[in-house]
């Protein structure tokens, strides 16, 4: 919303933006999905261009982007650029709370993502009237979302979300701010395993927040806050967070669109934090790691190894046991939509320790046994059983 305030100011900032530096180091082990749901025709082109300044950011440095924008940001296609994304970025409507529509919140549609709802008709239209919007509040997000273990949600240019009142409105007190942020950050933080929450409402703000995590991924939350150009310690204003044990809140007020003071920046979460102390992060930069005898992750195709032509057969990373077997294979039970005993008969690079990490590569014919997705879908997830089996057992996933 705002939306008017909006679009003057980020026109007359373009023509003197400061840019997104020179990224210091690239980084082969970060997801991020960028989200743009629909706020008009008009508008829906600028905040794009803001998604597209910090999916450059993240790929100019290694990382891989799920793009997932209006026309296209339905719930599903959403749900698909989140999964497994250790920052995710949203730029769209939202409603939060408190608001002056509603004393009472509704947790099914308030703090969180205005998307392409179930009537939208292939346009930027955001009405949630005609169904061509729709909220999805943070009690869906929280049980539907699946990103990594310790994600960074980033709110860019969504109303409520930094604190800040829409254009109409008075300026936010440090009360309702604080309630605000507070709320927004909830499900993230407390259901979701974030390890931190921003919210900005400056220009490019998102995009400075991406590169900074990814050139630092060592450098605390509350340092990475700091480093965005228009902050100020003056305006700042920290708080141990409403609803979260152990995480802050930090409140930052300062002049900002066509000189109104308000909260546009904040941060929910651990200050001493920090992505790269994350547990996806760690654990893709180390390589495929079994717990519990059970590794889980995305799965390849490939035609079929000499010997084994047509069969169902698999190829592991060799930290798990990927072998090309002289005598008897040993077997692992793979998991998609159905369950199926196979033999280890090759070892797979499978792109270990980047982006596109995979955990096994399938022959045909094992794609075929455990998925109904067509091949030329590419991955597919699964579940890796390693402990050793006598013979085949296929049976249907419970």
């Amino acid at each position: 919303m705002r939306i008017g305030v909006i679009i003057a100011s980020v026109l007359a900032v373009v023509l003197g933006s400061l840019g997104i530096a020179v990224p210091a180091a690239a980084s082969t082990a970060v997801r991020v999905a960028i989200i743009v749901g629909p706020v008009g025709e008009e508008l829906t082109p600028v905040y794009i261009g803001l998604a597209e300044a910090a999916a450059t950011a993240a790929e100019s440095r290694g990382a891989t982007v799920a793009r997932a924008y209006s026309p296209d940001a339905s719930a599903e296609n959403v749900l698909a650029a989140v999964e497994d994304a250790n920052i995710v970025v949203y730029l769209g409507h939202g409603i939060g709370t408190p608001n002056p529509y509603s004393p009472d919140a509704n947790p099914a549609t308030t703090n969180g993502w205005g998307l392409n709802g179930p009537n939208a008709v292939g346009t930027h239209a955001a009405s949630s009237r005609d169904g061509t919007l729709a909220y999805y509040g943070e009690s869906w997000i929280a049980a539907n979302a699946r990103p990594a273990p310790g994600w960074v949600m980033i709110y860019s240019n969504a109303c409520y979300a930094p604190g800040a009142s829409e254009g109409f409105d008075e300026p936010a007190s440090e009360e309702i701010a604080s309630g605000r942020v507070g709320a927004y950050s909830r499900a993230p933080l407390a259901e979701l395993g974030a390890s931190a929450y921003f919210a900005t409402d400056f220009y490019e703000g998102a995009a400075h927040l991406v590169g900074t995590l990814i050139d630092q991924p060592t450098l605390p939350y509350g340092e990475v806050f700091a480093s965005e150009p228009r902050f100020s310690a003056d305006g700042l204003t920290t708080q141990v967070h409403p609803d979260v044990d152990g995480a802050e809140t930090w409140l930052h007020r300062s002049a900002y669109f066509d000189g109104k003071v308000d909260y546009w920046y904040a941060f929910a979460g651990n200050p001493t934090s920090s992505l790269g102390t994350a547990p996806a992060l760690a654990t893709a930069q180390i390589g495929v790691i079994a717990v519990d005898g059970l590794v889980t992750g995305k799965a390849s195709s490939y035609g079929e190894t000499i010997g084994w032509e047509g069969e169902i057969t698999v190829a592991l990373p060799l930290d798990i046991g990927g072998e090309s077997p002289t005598g008897e294979p040993r077997h692992v039970l793979i998991c998609a939509d159905r369950c199926v005993t196979m033999p280890v008969v090759d070892s797979c690079p499978c792109y270990v320790g980047t982006a596109d990490q995979r955990v096994a590569n399938l022959s045909h014919a094992a794609w075929r046994a455990i998925t109904d997705l067509p091949l030329e879908e590419g991955l597919v997830h699964v579940e890796i059983h390693l402990s050793p089996i006598a013979r085949p057992v296929d049976r249907a996933r419970s």
